[in-house]
């Protein structure tokens, strides 16, 4: 429940009026005297005489909160009798001449402390009358002042640039474009979801209430009265439209949520709200004065129990982040705003300035990187809720109040797609539990529509279809869809590679957008740079994952439950993912967090501004030194990407770069490989350094090397890994598999789970000497089933790795010291065409010069991308920065 309170009171049960036939005075193992039941009964909520009342005195009218202390007589048998897990018993409470109302006295979460809810109480005293639960002692009621929470000076003195349209309706539609969705509704794409409104708004609904009897809420119920309301706004059916507004204010006047917390509850309380508000507005002409008036009472009370409170500021909840984040605000509360603003403008005021001022220039910032921080799951979810407020804002007003970047959103869903239907992991992912089915589609279908429906995209609407689009919410599809809008379900025209911009740095590449379970393609993501956000974004800067017929390199954390030490210190800490590690044991230990990984810094905080998050060193994982593609590539055969994650740690790194090249070979054998660059350096040379990746099934040792397996579809996928530096001679090599790859450095934080990543595989591997910087070369190569891997040649040189793979000669270069001096390339005759790629070069101009004199070319090699590269069939050139006075500056090309 939400409120500050303040100046309490406390009532001791045994003192009070006990019902000497049901109950008696007692205590339990020594706690504080209480009343129970002498034996057990049946139905306290039909016994006509309570078991025990008292007078409570309030100082003064108005809200009030009630909490109750109480003791199971026998835990064990209440463990014993328990069917659902959660231990939850019910006592009945009834104040003055109110409604009897059933509120949670004992759960598994808060045990006998509970805050029974807000109670509105009239000056002086009144009884309060308690039947009580079977096997409970209960011992005190405690009475405070209910405080709201408190809006900040500037919501409460803001006035809204942007005001609602004087007219309903207002919500999803308006005058000027009523027309165009009833216009859509008999459309070949639309007409079964009409159809199945229709049939439901034609069929009256008995709602059979007791005015003295509360109900909990009734999603079913919800739906009937959401479809006959918008059947009444596409027809004027008066007749419908009459039942929704009686249906809505009769379930409403029952409608009792009680003090349920767990669940999310405040998701239900919200729809209830957000159902009536359409009510008010579709069928506004219908509602007489007092029963508007009756339904604004009943939406005041709906929203002073959801999560957020009312005014919309309870504490650290915030529409940034969070709970706050998700429809409270985005829908629920923002349509009863807009709903009631002709007789009540207060709530759109303070729902406007969240919105308005909070919400839009912050993900106008964060949306520069089109993807989302809470990651598949979480983000999925609350950016849908982020898109019912793009919506109602937009047919509100005909024009968007939030950046246009966010039509560019779905990318993050398309280009982390695998496959197997699945995604590559970001974040907490409540998903996985499901994704062992070889029928697995990872699908959010509801966003997937506000989005389409709103970017005009195609690809899209296309993804909403293969994820099984949205039978049981025809409304949303009806207001939305546009029939003329053909679904495309191929990405082939999409690039291969996405770099995702600079606040939520990462890239993603692959060899192909063939999304058959059979697949041959290989997808691979780099993650670091930008800012990190908190909530349900894990430690993962420069986290690597590969997928080839499986994972192959990915992450091990499972998300269970928030907040459990294996969440805060296995699952969201960068030791489940495949990133590098540096052991300070002096670091301090966050966040509740019981266990040093040597990882980046664990965040729960999250910036609200954008100002606050690009100034506030905590937020800060690092930045982007390189990004590039083959240029003007489509397909690009190779994809680069630099880091420097020095940020990403506490003082114990005193500099941190890792460096991604991802090359498309094209080949059926070897499809692809990655060149993977670190250069650590910690501040005391007694820091333990771990480079680590890790796998799902375990790995073998084939050819001196690592080999990582998955299989699908009966096609067996292998990564190769070969660490070239350091020398097999100056490493340690340590492989925790099963159970003990969720261990910490010796703290088990096990779990029970048949999901594969709870029984996975950790490779890590150590530098023997100790010393302040560490570098580490690791080529991985992807190979089809029983295929050998390709040759691979090396060089290095001070400030670069020479390497030569297939048909690539590659300089790159070691770490955050880019390449500035003339190097000569050597390309063999009589081996076909080879691609030269530099990577990691100085911006600027650099010149290729071939020994024959024939070959001479300026190029220009742009800042933040530092990426040079030619063919040739042969020869021997120098590449050199500068720009030559004789040289052509056409496209290069030296064949």
């Amino acid at each position: 429940m939400v409120g500050q309170e303040s100046n309490s009171s406390v009532l001791s049960l045994h003192k009070g009026k006990i019902n000497r036939k049901t109950a008696k005075i007692g205590t339990v193992e020594g706690k504080k005297y209480g009343v129970h039941l002498k034996e057990d009964l049946e139905g306290a909520d039909h016994r006509a005489r309570p078991d025990v009342e008292v007078e409570i005195k309030a100082p003064g009218q108005g809200l009030y909160v009630l909490e109750s202390e109480a003791y199971p007589m026998d835990r064990g048998l209440l463990e014993k009798e328990d069917t659902t897990g959660l231990l939850t018993t019910y006592a009945y409470f009834q104040l003055g001449n109110s409604r009897r109302t059933k509120r949670i006295v004992f759960d598994r979460y808060k045990a006998g402390r509970q805050e029974l809810g807000k109670f509105a109480l009239i000056e002086g005293e009144q009884k309060l009358k308690i039947w009580l639960p079977n096997n409970l002692n209960l011992s005190t009621i405690t009475l405070k002042p209910y405080e709201a929470p408190v809006a900040p000076p500037e919501a409460k003195a803001y006035v809204p640039k942007v005001q609602p349209i004087g007219e309903h309706p207002r919500l999803w539609v308006n005058r000027e474009n009523l027309s165009m969705v009833k216009g859509r509704l008999t459309s070949a794409e639309n007409k079964e979801a009409w159809e199945k409104v229709k049939d439901r708004a034609l069929e009256p609904y008995s709602f059979d209430f007791d005015l003295e009897k509360e109900i909990f809420y009734d999603e079913h119920l919800e739906q009937v009265i959401e479809q006959k309301a918008f059947y009444y706004l596409m027809t004027q059916d008066n007749a419908v439209g009459q039942e929704a507004v009686e249906l809505v204010t009769n379930y409403l006047s029952v409608l009792e949520f009680g003090n349920v917390t767990y669940g999310d509850i405040t998701r239900e309380i919200g729809r209830s709200l957000y159902v009536g508000a359409l009510v008010y507005d579709w069928c506004y002409p219908l509602i007489d004065t007092q029963t508007k008036a009756t339904l604004r009472k009943e939406f005041k009370r709906l929203v002073l129990d959801m999560e957020i409170g009312w005014p919309p500021f309870h504490g650290l909840e915030s529409i940034i982040n969070g709970h706050g984040n998700e429809a409270q605000i985005c829908r629920d509360m923002l349509s009863w705003s807009l709903a009631v603003y002709d007789e009540d403008p207060e709530p759109y005021k303070y729902i406007s300035y969240t919105v308005l001022e909070q919400l839009v220039p912050m993900r106008k910032f964060e949306y520069q990187s089109p993807r989302h921080n809470q990651g598949i799951d979480y983000g999925g979810y609350r950016f849908g809720w982020e898109m019912h407020a793009v919506w109602l804002y937009y047919r509100m007003l005909g024009y968007s109040v939030f950046d246009d970047n966010i039509k560019n959103m779905t990318d993050y869903w398309l280009y982390m797609r695998t496959p197997d239907g699945n995604m590559l992991r970001d974040g907490d992912m409540f998903s996985v539990k499901y994704a062992n089915s070889g029928e697995f589609y990872w699908k959010n279908p509801q966003t997937m529509l506000l989005c389409y429906a709103f970017s005009g995209n195609p690809l899209v609407k296309g993804e909403f279809y293969k994820q099984g689009a949205l039978p049981n919410n025809p409304v949303l599809f009806l207001l939305l869809n546009d029939p003329s809008l053909e679904p495309e379900y191929g990405l082939e025209q999409l690039p291969l590679t996405k770099d995702f911009g600079p606040v939520l740095g990462s890239m993603v590449a692959r060899t192909g957008w063939n999304q058959e379970r059979n697949s041959n393609d290989v997808v691979a993501e780099i993650k670091g740079g930008g800012y990190h956000f908190g909530n349900h974004q894990h430690a993962d800067a420069g986290a690597l994952q590969i997928y080839y017929r499986g994972i192959q390199v990915g992450d091990l954390g499972l998300y269970l439950s928030y907040g459990s030490p294996y969440d805060f210190n296995f699952n969201k800490r960068s030791i489940s993912h495949s990133m590098m590690l540096a052991v300070d044991p002096n670091e301090e230990l966050l966040f509740r967090t019981k266990t040093n990984d040597g990882g980046t810094r664990f965040s729960q905080r999250f910036p609200t501004t954008p100002t606050e998050t690009q100034t506030d060193p905590w937020f800060n994982v690092g930045f982007v030194r390189s990004s590039a593609t083959e240029k003007n590539a489509n397909n690009p055969s190779y994809s680069y990407y630099n880091i420097d994650l020095t940020a990403a740690y506490s003082s114990k790194m005193e500099a941190y770069s890792r460096g991604f090249l991802f090359l498309n070979l094209e080949r059926q054998d070897v499809p692809a490989a990655i060149i993977l660059t670190d250069e650590m350096q910690v501040q005391d040379s007694t820091f333990k350094k771990y480079w680590q990746i890790n796998t799902l099934n375990a790995p073998k040792e084939e050819q001196g090397q690592l080999v990582l397996n998955s299989e699908l579809e009966g096609k067996v996928g292998k990564t190769y890994v070969n660490m070239v530096l350091p020398k097999q001679e100056d490493r340690d090599l340590q492989v925790l598999g099963g159970k003990e790859s969720t261990h910490v450095f010796g703290t088990k934080y096990e779990v029970n789970s048949n999901w594969p990543e709870a029984n996975g595989y950790r490779i890590i591997y150590a530098p023997k000497e100790e010393r302040k910087r560490d570098r580490f070369l690791t080529i991985f190569q992807m190979v089809d089933g029983e295929e050998n891997p390709l040759k691979v040649d090396f060089e290095e040189y001070d400030y670069y790795y020479l390497v030569r793979l297939a048909d690539k000669i590659v300089y790159i270069s070691k770490g955050k010291e880019l390449i500035e001096e003339s190097i000569a390339v050597d390309v063999p005759y009589g081996q076909g065409e080879k691609e030269v790629v530099f990577a990691g070069v100085q911006e600027g101009f650099w010149n290729v010069y071939g020994e024959k004199g024939d070959i001479n070319f300026n190029c220009i090699v742009d800042e933040g991308r530092n990426t040079l590269s030619f063919t040739s069939k042969g020869g021997k050139f120098i590449v050199k920065p500068g720009r030559s006075y004789q040289a052509s500056e056409s496209v290069l090309d030296t064949n």
